[in-house]
């Protein structure tokens, strides 16, 4: 990458990244695969002019020590071998060069995680730690279950750590902010693993489709900020059609916008710049209550999803099949789906999730933190060891690896014009969370105010009543992590 492409990326992602941000004991379904320091270690030569803030190499030296990895099969982070793919030859490299930095070797301890095999995942850690045995350094798993556990004692503080510096650009700051419980946060989540950027949600468009319908320039619309839940509302009912004229709108006909029941929706409170919380002069963070704007915002969302004659509102698969088959104009979905819809014929454009109104400020990007993976360093293992592990991934991570997804592999491959590259820029500058988001599991699977919208627009119901008979939970939540943390 060329000097001057190398400056312009780290002020992008410098951006993005302050306005945004988890020896195997015992027999394990997975060998464990080890990856070494190679002899070729090279000297960093980058200058603070090529990518901002220099990374400081630890000054305790840890050569010739292991670190034992507990990883979840979802993550991106174990990669074994190059494959000449560009994300999975990225994070390869990106790996080796922080064993070359630091001298050290990584072995992993792979194991299904996610959703009913989480609590076994948690049991052979939590089995480690309890055993009072070093067996795992670091782990990462299922960021939307993991960060409740995170709090139950059996990690290390990350904000104290001597080799964490959380002001640096690596670490996306706004997930830092809502992550913090009163200077404490045992997980970490961002450049370490690509699952972060994948989770990443934007609005897509068939251009072709746009065209034939005469519905103007849309990405006119966002670079006026005209591109508002009622304008996105107008155009899906303009775009849908009963193609076959059998009065029963299903898979044979075009809808106006396609989108799943889950995250999809949960997109609309971040871009809606609907606030859950707030800090005190603790910092602690405390609820807001059902606020004016986030009702107002429901009332749209429920109105468009619900009508079966404009949206198709299911499964995610179902939902890129159709937009796909060109029967439907827009689509909303996470970043990675840019990736899986590189084969469509109709050429696609990329833009964010729309604003609440024309009067709000800018456009605000959702990301589904919670499916991608948190890191946590267990209460045994050796804190500045894994916290000079975690500052090197993350800023190697951040140097290396997220040009590498962003303008290779996104841009490069996945994006179909040059509009679509510049709201990319949009899209991931303005990414933006809320402690309710990040410690959603707290309040029961599917219970966080965060997750408001998605169960009152699923049943079509007046959220005001969902949020009356969930408020007492609500605030029982919030007193006992508050209690358990003085």
């Amino acid at each position: 990458m060329e000097t001057k492409q190398k400056s312009r990326l780290a002020i992008l992602l410098a951006a993005l990244l302050a306005s945004s941000a988890l020896a195997s004991c015992g027999d394990s379904g997975t060998p464990a695969v080890t990856t070494s320091a190679t002899d070729n270690t090279k000297a960093d030569t980058t200058t603070e002019a090529e990518t901002g803030p220099v990374y400081k190499k630890p000054d305790k030296d840890f050569s010739g020590q292991n670190l034992n990895i507990l990883i979840w099969t979802d993550s991106r982070f174990p990669i074994e071998e190059e494959t000449g793919d560009v994300i999975n030859d990225a994070v390869f490299e990106r790996n080796l060069t922080v064993q070359d930095t630091l001298g050290v070797t990584f072995t992993y301890d792979i194991r299904p995680g996610l959703v009913s095999d989480y609590p076994e995942w948690l049991n052979v850690l939590n089995a480690s730690i309890l055993a009072g045995d070093d067996s795992y350094q670091l782990a990462g798993g299922y960021g939307y279950r993991l960060a409740k556990d995170s709090l139950g004692g059996n990690f290390h503080n990350l904000k104290t750590n001597p080799y964490i510096d959380f002001t640096n650009p690596w670490w996306p700051s706004n997930i830092i902010e809502a992550a913090d419980l009163g200077g404490q946060m045992t997980l970490c989540f961002g450049n370490i693993d690509p699952t972060y950027y994948d989770v990443t949600y934007a609005m897509y468009f068939n251009k072709k489709l746009a065209e034939d319908l005469n519905t103007g320039d849309i990405y006119g619309l966002v670079n006026d900020g005209k591109w508002t839940l009622d304008k996105m509302a107008e155009l899906s009912e303009t775009a849908a059609a009963d193609l076959n004229g059998d009065t029963v709108m299903d898979k044979n006909d075009r809808f106006g916008i396609a989108s799943d029941m889950w995250m999809c929706v949960d997109g609309y409170i971040q871009s809606c710049d609907i606030k859950i919380t707030e800090r005190d002069s603790d910092g602690m963070p405390k609820l807001l209550g059902l606020t004016e704007r986030y009702a107002d915002a429901q009332v749209k969302i429920r109105a468009l999803l619900n009508n079966k004659n404009i949206a198709f509102f299911g499964s995610s698969p179902d939902a890129k099949e159709l937009f796909q088959n060109s029967q439907s104009l827009f689509l909303a979905n996470n970043i990675e789906a840019a990736h899986i819809m590189r084969s469509m014929k109709d050429d696609f454009g990329i833009i964010p999730y729309p604003k609440f109104n024309e009067a709000q400020e800018k456009y605000i990007t959702y990301n589904a933190i919670g499916d991608s993976t948190a890191f946590v360093i267990p209460i045994t293992a050796d804190e500045e060891l894994s916290g000079a592990v975690l500052e090197a991934l993350a800023y190697y991570g951040w140097k290396n690896l997220l040009p590498a997804y962003y303008d290779r592999a996104l841009k490069g491959k996945a994006a179909r014009d040059t509009d679509s590259e510049a709201m990319l820029d949009m899209i991931f500058a303005n990414i933006e969370f809320d402690f309710t988001q990040i410690y959603s599991y707290n309040f029961g699977d599917e219970k966080s105010p965060s997750m408001a919208m998605r169960k009152s627009v699923n049943t079509n119901s007046d959220i005001s009543s969902l949020w009356a008979s969930m408020e007492k939970l609500y605030a029982d939540t919030m007193d006992s992590l508050v209690d358990e943390l003085k």
